[in-house]
């Protein structure tokens, strides 16, 4: 082990610390270090990349998909649909790649993991939410996504506070009905 720290740890770009009672978690270095893959911007949308801007669209990517999949979750759609085009990126797919990075870069996201002191004794509760469309996406495709939570147990509230434990939005590679998608989705979800 190379150091040991208490309330405040950075780990591959992800600070993790304590807020009062609430455990904080973002990646603001790494968000900080993202930068857009520089272009002739006269160039058309449909000219495909040359090797070099698809080695930057592929790198990108990786760096995205990393803050994606940790604390960044307000992207998972759109860096899913820029993930589709990876083997043979356009003009048009390094502009919809550099939004992505304009978007995180200018609303940041942190995670907030609230205690949950108002279980007494009780046990939480996952709480999944998916969600599905049918041929939503441009090459006709269709997507389905899911947010997991631990929540406190159900009170004569209407308000429940839980922290976000899992998401996720993905094309849906297997071909099914219409009336399926949302079931595949459900599935995914509470399976997960």
């Amino acid at each position: 082990m190379g150091s040991e720290d208490t309330d405040e740890i950075v780990f591959t770009g992800q600070r993790t610390r304590w807020k009062g009672k609430t455990l904080v978690v973002d990646q603001n270095k790494a968000i900080e270090e993202l930068s857009e893959i520089q272009f002739d911007k006269s160039l058309k949308d449909e000219v495909a990349c040359n090797p070099t801007l698809h080695t930057e669209y592929r790198s990108l990517l990786g760096s995205l998909n990393w803050l994606q999949s940790r604390t960044q979750f307000q992207i998972a759609y759109k860096f899913s649909r820029c993930a589709s085009a990876a083997a043979s990126p356009t003009i048009g797919d390094i502009r919809a790649l550099n939004k992505v990075v304009q978007s995180v870069r200018s609303q940041p996201v942190k995670l907030h993991f609230w205690p949950l002191d108002r279980l007494r004794g009780q046990p939480a509760r996952i709480v999944g939410y998916p969600d599905a469309s049918y041929s939503n996406n441009s090459d006709g495709s269709s997507q389905r996504a899911q947010v997991i939570f631990l929540a406190e147990p159900r009170s004569t509230s209407k308000h429940s506070r839980g922290s976000l434990v899992d998401y996720e939005s993905t094309k849906i590679k297997r071909t099914t009905l219409s009336t399926t998608v949302s079931l595949y989705s459900f599935m995914k979800c509470f399976g997960t």
